[in-house]
């Protein structure tokens, strides 16, 4: 067994193909290291052409603290390589810089590394070059198990779904809003659409919360009532993208609660204005009030002049807050169809 083994990577993102090697690696060694590199400025463009969110060093380092937290012989470093060439050249700087990042472990001798554990074969004469007392070993160089590389699931994560660690994908899930009035069919929507999509979604808080915290007497509103919706919507809106199958359903955000605030209470909340972001979600859906009127007990606004005129004024507070808006009308089962087709070539794209 090795004393002390390096993993080196950029893991862009880590997917089950890494895990494997890993553990793999592990068992191997009386001390892992597994160091992620990064040069900022490549992962950028990498992400940009791959039109996918900037997976950038902290959320990787992140994601695979989270899938190896449970493993004490395993340890997880950075390495920038942002201000270095790139490969492949600066071999001798970008080797400076991993003996600096493996910190001395103290329950072994460290002697330097006794091996480095890698994917690819290209890098066995460099690596024995500047590590010639270290072993190289290259584990499943086929993929026999995995049949997956970074640059696949790029291209297209939610073809490859299966392949992404689960704490990497959220970072991939597209979180739609499903926004409107009252009686807008909001709600029974987003359910409807959890199900088919086999995914997580998420309740409007405001909707339950007179009865969960105002013993049902909705007249009591603070704006601080208003105030923890916004926090609680927000906290269920991270839980729901935590376990979401790639697409997530939302019931409204904080721009409906500061909608209700100033419509009952003639206030505004600037803590609520804080949560209010245009570029939280992928897709905005409004639902126009053309669906019939339909009285739960905790709506007041039934007459279609004032139901389309709140629409207005609901509408003309996203866009002022920049919002990118899809507004839907037409029947349940209309909406419903043509919702699913956006959602479907969103994920096909």
């Amino acid at each position: 067994m090795y004393k002390v083994g390096v993993f080196p990577g950029k893991f862009l993102p880590p997917h089950r193909g890494h895990l494997l090697q890993i553990i793999n690696a592990s068992t191997k060694c009386e001390m892992l290291y597994v160091v992620i590199s990064d040069n900022t400025n490549t992962t950028k463009k990498i992400c940009e052409e791959s039109n996918i969110k900037i997976m950038d060093l902290k959320s990787r380092l992140k994601w695979l603290s989270i899938e190896l937290q449970n493993f004490d012989h395993i340890k997880i470093v950075t390495l920038d390589e942002t201000n270095i060439p790139e490969y492949p050249n600066g071999w001798d700087k970008w080797v400076d810089l991993l003996n600096k990042s493996i910190p001395t472990p103290f329950d072994i001798t460290y002697d330097g590394i006794d091996v480095i554990f890698g994917g690819e074969e290209e890098y066995r004469e460099m690596y024995k070059k500047y590590f010639p007392n270290a072993a190289y070993e290259v584990f499943d160089y086929n993929r026999t198990r995995y049949p997956i590389s970074g640059t696949e699931i790029r291209k297209n994560p939610y073809k490859h779904w299966d392949y992404i660690l689960g704490s990497v994908r959220s970072h991939f899930v597209k979180n739609i809003l499903i926004t409107g009035t009252e009686s807008c069919g909001k709600t029974t929507l987003v359910k409807y659409l959890a199900k088919i999509y086999h995914t997580s979604w998420v309740e409007e808080v405001g909707r339950y919360y007179a009865e969960r915290f105002l013993g049902g007497t909705e007249e009591v509103y603070t704006i601080e009532d208003f105030e923890r919706i916004t926090i609680q919507h927000r906290e269920e809106e991270y839980k729901a993208i935590r376990t979401a199958n790639k697409v997530n359903f939302i019931d409204t955000d904080a721009t409906v609660t500061q909608y209700y605030l100033n419509l009952y209470l003639n206030e505004n909340s600037d803590f609520i204005d804080k949560f209010i972001d245009s570029t939280r979600y992928d897709l905005v859906i409004m639902l126009k009030p053309t669906v019939k009127w339909v009285d739960d007990g905790m709506r007041y606004n039934s007459e279609q002049n004032l139901r389309e005129q709140l629409h207005e004024k609901l509408k003309n507070m996203y866009l002022n807050k920049g919002f990118k808006i899809l507004e839907i009308g037409g029947n349940y089962s209309d909406r419903l169809d043509e919702i699913i087709k956006i959602v479907d070539e969103m994920l096909d794209k």
